[in-house]
């Protein structure tokens, strides 16, 4: 196994920022003297802090809007020597590609990035989180919270309208928040509205917030959740709406085959001006060699979902070359495979920990993702560092353990070599979403590595994993999703609460339960800490699914796109496809 504190594949792998790698470096435990002499020797030109923005998502209440919130005025990043004619940047279309189908475009249902990717550019939130986890105000332009944390005051924009002509109002705010904390529609999000009393709309330009409880995840949560133009939604329902959904993003639906392609157009009478581009398509291609190829050939301009790690890398490596913009970040989605806490074969905690004892993690990264990721020590991601905590129980590969913590607790081997109790065989199936070439051979390895303690665990391909296992019909799946952190805010409440409505795991622990309810309600920052703390502690005792890696991420743009965000200044490579970013850029041909 490799030293930690040795960073010089780190160097030697692609070119880097400054800041990237004193990210990694502080992962790792590397005091500064020593990372010190490693970044003498790299060649870099980014000039930029040289510590990663300590954006503290606990936030104290303040009558006054944080002086940090960035606006709405257009960063269109041109070089001063070389002058872009703003009139010569209309026109084109930009083309994304997703690795599975967008099923809906209702907000609720914005979970999976690339499905987030177009319901963001249609909708709007009131306060956004752009790609450094920095605030930034869209439908509102002020706010202020009392106090007590108990009142948010919202000033909305003026003169915005939505796709149909009709213009937004508080009305619509209040009817989004309210459809949101609506028991009836078991809304997903429905956590980060838990501690809301009500919502009032005093005239059309202000919203008021009224809580039950204070909750320091609601800035960066609730006020982030996109809304909807009340009038459609009202007249078509759920489904109806999550075909036809009207905001006020900078795009507007023109075409949607959710297993093929979604097609938005420029929305000309958008509040911050119409945007440089004529149409943002999103394109599904499973395949992860082909989305390669079609960013090589010029055949799209960017894949919302990372490709295969060795393509990643070696374009990352080849960037000029191929007239690649490529951004490399640390992801704070935890590649994991959730298990259905409620099936007979993982109920029992002593299976679960024996499983990560069967799995030999860092071989699975060094094989199948060359080192490029962090083994995962509970929930929240390292690149967290305001909240990640190390100390927890570990997991080290020793299948010979796995199979004591089997054997004790009564899992014997029936006469197939499977491991048997009271009838129940450890024995199950395990979703890989349909053509993913980056886990799939991630998925194959763990079920070797499973076998040889007496698990028997198949793969199939599905397009899609979350649903099924949000909805309770499969017993297994990998992908990667966020447990809390994704918005600079540590709240799991939505993914690891009982109540959760992303409980892939259908995990319950009433004393989780109630952490995660204090940790929303505490306010004073080093309380917090210590209460995600415990929360991560308790999760890796658990084990509520098998936490395996927080990937390096690799986003990639043809160069024809422009107006996109410096590489250095990015923590959140998925954030770069949100609606403020894809209205300011432009096709350079």
């Amino acid at each position: 196994m490799r030293d930690p504190k040795d960073l010089t594949h780190l160097l030697n792998a692609a070119p880097m920022s400054r800041r990237y790698l004193l990210q990694r470096a502080a992962l790792l435990g590397v005091s500064m003297p020593i990372f010190g002499s490693l970044l003498a020797a790299c060649e870099t030109d980014d000039d930029d802090d040289d510590v990663v923005d300590d954006d503290d998502p606990a936030v104290e209440p303040d009558d006054d809007v944080d002086d940090d919130v960035d606006d709405v005025e257009p960063d269109d990043d041109v070089d001063d020597d070389e002058p872009v004619d703003d009139d010569d940047r209309y026109g084109g279309r930009v083309i994304l590609m997703g690795h599975h189908p967008i099923e809906s475009l209702h907000p609720d249902d914005d979970g999976p990035t690339v499905t987030w990717t177009s319901i963001n550019n249609i909708h709007e939130p009131l306060i956004d989180i752009d790609h450094a986890y920095e605030l930034e105000m869209l439908l509102a332009t002020d706010y202020e919270i009392s106090d007590d944390g108990m009142t948010y005051t919202l000033t909305l924009r003026e003169g915005v309208l939505f796709h149909d002509g009709e213009p937004f109002t508080s009305e619509d705010v209040k009817y989004t928040y309210d459809w949101y904390m609506d028991p009836d529609n078991a809304a997903i999000t429905a956590a980060d509205f838990e501690a809301v009393d009500n919502v009032e709309a005093p005239d059309d330009l202000t919203v008021v917030v009224n809580m039950e409880s204070p909750d320091a995840s609601f800035l960066r949560n609730g006020l982030n959740a996109m809304i909807v133009a009340s009038h459609q939604l009202e007249e078509l329902g759920y489904e109806g709406y999550s075909a036809d959904p009207v905001g006020t993003g900078p795009f507007q639906l023109l075409e949607w085959d959710p297993d093929d392609q979604t097609l938005l157009g420029a929305f000309e009478d958008h509040w911050a001006g119409r945007p440089y581009i004529d149409e943002l398509q999103t394109r599904i291609i499973p395949e992860g060699s082909v989305r390669v190829l079609e960013l090589e050939t010029g055949g799209a301009d960017s894949s919302i979902w990372m490709v295969g790690v060795d393509d990643a890398l070696r374009m990352h490596d080849e960037a000029d070359e191929l007239g690649i913009t490529s951004y490399q970040t640390i992801a704070t989605a935890c590649n994991h495979f959730p298990m259905n806490n409620t099936y007979d074969q993982f109920q029992e905690r002593d299976v679960r920990r024996a499983m990560m004892h069967a799995i030999d993690r860092d071989q699975v990264i060094e094989s199948v993702f060359a080192g490029a990721a962090v083994k995962a020590t509970a929930n929240i991601s390292p690149a967290i560092d305001e909240f990640y905590e190390p100390d927890v129980v570990d997991y080290p590969y020793d299948p010979d353990l796995a199979v004591e913590i089997l054997e004790d607790a009564g899992w014997e081997l029936n006469d197939d070599g499977i491991r048997e109790k009271d009838g129940v065989e450890l024995s199950w199936e395990s979703i890989v979403l349909t053509g993913d070439e980056a886990r799939r051979p991630e998925a194959e390895m763990v079920t070797e590595f499973l076998s040889q303690v007496g698990m028997n665990m198949e793969i199939f391909e599905n397009p899609q994993g979350s649903t099924p296992m949000r909805e309770g019909e499969a017993a297994m799946a990998l992908y990667n999703w966020t447990y809390g952190g994704g918005n600079g805010e540590p709240d799991a409440r939505v993914t690891l609460h009982s109540e959760g409505g992303n409980n892939f795991s259908h995990y319950s622990n009433p004393e989780m339960d109630e952490l995660l309810e204090e940790g929303v309600r505490e306010s004073d920052p080093a309380a917090r800490r210590e209460i995600y703390s415990q929360v991560q502690q308790l999760f890796a005792e658990d084990v509520p699914f098998l936490f395996m890696m927080y990937w390096d991420w690799y986003n990639q743009w043809n160069q024809r796109v422009q107006g996109l965000a410096d590489p250095a200044d990015v923590l959140s490579g998925s954030n770069m496809y949100r609606s403020s970013q894809m209205r300011q850029i432009w096709i350079e041909e």
